[in-house]
């Protein structure tokens, strides 16, 4: 019998709807958030930690109207597909939470989770699923924020609450982040009490990884130079104010220069501490391929690419097609953009701010006869986005997601206004987690 959760300091619920005792059960089926699904008391129940076919111990049990949730304390029974997390933070860091399950079943249950979830609740069966896009299990991460202990020390959230957990390792960043970790700790013991350092957060790019310290007390000269020692291996920044200007650890204002590329397309992308950019260049160079071919683009295509952020779809999509409007709501990321298509000496793009959750983009699309949309919104999804596309000429939408949610309700808004999802494909953009990266072909046949 293994133990594999220990209890929350402030448990899921009040004592009127917790029971006390813990309760066993037998998981069934797994959720699209990574839950095992149990039946208990003629309710649904949504166990963290748990797969299907174990028998398992339950604590926290809180009950709903019309279900309940619970987390595993000890598994009585496993299944096959268990194994041992590799990382010794699991259990308190609130990250990773599927170390528990082999890499090939994570994307396995997810995807099937997902599969039921448009079939369950939209009535949508794809037209063809193919393979899933998988990743490294492990060393994939090119970014990472930590929060700083009161003892300053490196740390993620507790899984459950706003907790510090600290950390002295990671497995899923890229080799170049993984060796920063020991200095960061290091260098943050030197600090005194109350440092005023809330958080570090790092990248990988070219040239060098990069280190951002956010304080909001001044730093002393000796501490700046201790932070010196690693500039053989990263480059370091200074942040005294929230999304303030970062300056270098000699006061000037940085020169920002990180860099990723797209190597299959010549590319190189210009980006900012805190810009959006996919954690996973493995699966993004995947991801793109596979939106260049489903939108089968042509010389003589206006194309439209929704949230495009700094460019990672625009101008690889500029390179086959006659036109590329890349459209983003923040004013920043089109000047990045616009950045980035003068740095690949593109200039058949036009990146425009424009507040998607309008009308106007209807009547951009038609006006500027766009034809194919790629869509890569947020996790809350694009709702109106989708209304505004049914009710345009557009024949072809390659719609990507983080989440199976609002994928499924906005893939609903589509089918409705007649497209059909002719494909879809998962991606292993965030192995060990919950999460799931979704792409999907809608062409329009009425």
């Amino acid at each position: 019998m293994a133990r594999i959760f220990k209890p929350s300091r402030t448990g899921v619920g009040s004592p009127k709807n917790r029971e006390v005792t813990p309760t066993n059960l037998v998981i069934t089926d797994f959720s699209s958030d990574g839950r095992g699904i149990a039946r208990h008391q003629n309710k649904t129940v949504f166990v963290s930690g748990a797969l299907p076919g174990e028998t398992i111990e339950v604590i926290h049990y809180r009950r709903h109207k019309r279900f309940s949730e619970c987390q595993t304390k000890s598994v009585l029974t496993p299944c096959t597909q268990r194994i041992k997390p590799q990382c010794k933070h699991f259990g308190a860091c609130g990250g990773c939470e599927l170390q528990y399950l082999n890499a090939e079943h994570q994307l396995t249950y997810k995807q099937n989770a997902l599969l039921s979830m448009l079939e369950r609740q939209q009535k949508i069966t794809p037209q063809s699923v193919l393979p899933a896009i998988k990743s490294t299990a492990y060393g994939y991460r090119t970014r990472a924020r930590f929060g700083i202990t009161r003892t300053n020390q490196l740390a993620f959230r507790e899984g459950g609450n706003d907790e510090l957990v600290p950390i002295e390792t990671c497995p899923v960043l890229v080799e170049p982040l993984l060796k920063l970790l020991e200095p960061l700790n290091q260098w943050l013991s030197t600090l005194p009490s109350r440092s005023g350092v809330t958080h570090i957060e790092i990248n990988n790019a070219e040239p060098l990884p990069a280190i951002v310290v956010r304080h909001i007390k001044p730093l002393s000269q000796k501490a700046i130079n201790h932070l010196k020692t690693l500039n053989n291996t990263a480059v370091c920044w200074l942040q005294s104010e929230k999304n303030g200007l970062l300056r270098d650890l000699d006061g000037n204002i940085a020169a920002l220069n990180l860099n990723y590329p797209l190597a299959d397309y010549g590319l190189q992308f210009a980006f900012q501490p805190g810009d959006f950019t996919q954690v996973n260049q493995q699966v993004n160079a995947a991801m793109v391929k596979q939106a260049l071919e489903w939108l089968a683009l042509e010389k003589s295509d206006h194309v439209a690419d929704l949230f495009c952020g700094i460019g990672n779809f625009t101008l690889p999509i500029a390179r086959f097609s006659g036109r590329i409007f890349g459209i983003e709501a923040d004013q920043q990321m089109v000047v990045r953009g616009e950045r980035n298509a003068a740095l690949n000496n593109i200039d058949n793009v036009q990146f425009i701010a424009l507040d998607l959750n309008t009308q106007a983009l209807t009547r951009f699309l038609d006006r500027e006869q766009c034809q194919k949309v790629l869509l890569d919104p947020p996790r809350s999804g694009a709702r109106f986005v989708c209304e505004q596309i049914a009710d345009s000429a557009v024949q072809r939408v390659v719609y990507v997601s983080c989440n199976p949610a609002s994928f499924s309700r906005d893939s609903r808004i589509l089918v409705d206004s007649g497209f059909e999802m002719t494909a879809l494909r998962v991606l292993d953009m965030f192995p060990q987690t919950v999460h799931l990266e979704t792409m999907a072909l809608f062409v329009r046949t009425k």
